[in-house]
């Protein structure tokens, strides 16, 4: 069977996945929910009781995609291939660091009354900003899993080291995809990236952040492509 396991962002559920799983023919796609540690070091130990005991396909959007590469550095033997979306297995940009820390300040002094459609609309590039069905679906995934797990995923995140050199390092290739508008990644990541030797890079145009969202045809093909699944 054509399997794909699938590591979402912050205060993303399977509803991540829900335009590309359509377009993936029989490949398989396994949504695996973050495990509720206090570090990411405590989550990627957790991820390996969730995860088979044996190479598998790895996919990670965003916080997640960091946690894939975390998780191919320190169980190589259990990656096939890695793709990374919307990360750059790199630490956080200062400004992210910033909005993180206030946004959690915030949220233990005053409670969690669910991510602002003014944040939710920043996620996205120009062309999708007034899609009312995609902020909407940024919403209600954030309202379904609510105040403990934003806490939880903000808090655990904050420290993150950059995986590089060590990720490049590994006889594993790796594929990373990056919305051309993303507000969250420096603009020369691809350039950055590809100087890895076992490191491709796709930028895609007309994309903020949400890539499985806003260009899943674009991804699909990209996974089927890098998966060996054409």
């Amino acid at each position: 069977m054509k399997e794909i396991y699938c590591l979402p962002g912050t205060m993303c559920d399977d509803r991540l996945w829900q335009l590309i799983r359509p377009l993936m023919g029989d490949i398989r796609l396994h949504h695996i929910v973050l495990p509720m540690e206090d570090s990411l070091d405590q989550v990627v130990i957790a991820l390996a009781e969730l995860l088979p005991d044996k190479p598998i396909c790895l996919l990670g959007f965003s916080m997640g995609g960091y946690l894939a590469s975390a998780f191919a550095v320190k169980y190589p033997a259990r990656i096939k291939q890695l793709m990374v979306v919307s990360n750059a297995a790199m630490g956080l940009m200062e400004n992210e660091i910033a909005q993180r820390k206030q946004a959690l300040n915030w949220v233990l002094k005053q409670g969690y009354h669910g991510i602002p459609k003014k944040k939710a609309i920043a996620m996205l590039g120009e062309r999708n900003k007034k899609s009312d069905f995609l902020i909407e679906l940024i919403q209600s995934m954030d309202a379904s899993l609510g105040e403990s797990v934003l806490v939880q995923q903000l808090s655990c995140s904050l420290e993150r080291p950059t995986l590089w050199p060590a990720l490049s390092t590994l006889p594993i290739d790796c594929c990373f995809c990056i919305g051309e508008e993303d507000v969250l990644l420096s603009g020369d990541t691809c350039e950055r990236l590809q100087h890895y030797s076992n490191v491709s890079c796709h930028s895609v145009k007309h994309c903020g952040h949400m890539i499985p969202l806003e260009q899943p045809v674009w991804l699909a093909q990209k996974m089927k492509t890098f998966f060996r699944f054409l």
